[in-house]
């Protein structure tokens, strides 16, 4: 699906590898995106977008908004990573290589004004939806228009990383890391 057709995400940015190290990535935000919002706490959805179609629909609620949610992917192998975190990554890196954009979207959970319960009543607070919901509408209309579910879908599509060839190197997988990846 082409990331045209979506009307309510917001374009975060870019991703490009880093010149001062080769396994390491940079997001470049959108010249039309302010640093609060790149740093925005509430549930987000994302979308990995590369050559303009969408491989991967997303969501977190990791502190430090959108920018820290891709800080994972642009810090490189790391020791420690998830299987989903370095195939991810590993799958970024071998498309910006061949020259493909690689392209950030997002749209963030709307915030409400309920009563939460304390231990003796409640207390108005001003929270976000749960992203869960705007993460599942996505998916489910990707594969309703697509008849598939985004590449990178792992969980929703029942498929896993260690089927997809991306963690070759990973350490995670029994084989030592190869540094030259």
């Amino acid at each position: 699906m082409k990331i045209d057709h979506v009307t309510t995400m917001t374009r975060v940015g870019s991703l490009e590898k880093r010149s001062d190290h080769d396994k390491k990535l940079k997001l470049l935000p959108d010249e039309n995106i302010s640093k609060d919002l790149l740093k925005d706490n509430r549930g987000r959805v994302y979308a990995i977008v590369i050559d303009d179609e969408i491989h991967k629909i997303g969501g977190s609620q990791a502190k430090g908004g959108i920018k820290s949610t891709f800080e994972a992917y642009c810090g490189g192998f790391n020791y420690g990573m998830s299987a989903r975190t370095y195939a991810v990554w590993n799958y970024i890196t071998k498309f910006l290589n061949k020259g493909s954009s690689v392209e950030i979207y997002c749209v963030w959970a709307d915030t409400v004004e309920v009563e939460v319960p304390t231990m003796t009543g409640k207390q108005k607070q001003i929270i976000a939806t749960d992203f869960h919901a705007i993460e599942n509408n996505f998916v489910e209309e990707f594969v309703q228009l697509e008849g598939r579910y985004p590449e990178l879908n792992m969980q929703e599509s029942g498929r896993r990383w260690e089927d997809t060839g991306l963690l070759e190197g990973w350490p995670g997988m029994g084989k030592k890391f190869d540094k030259e990846l």
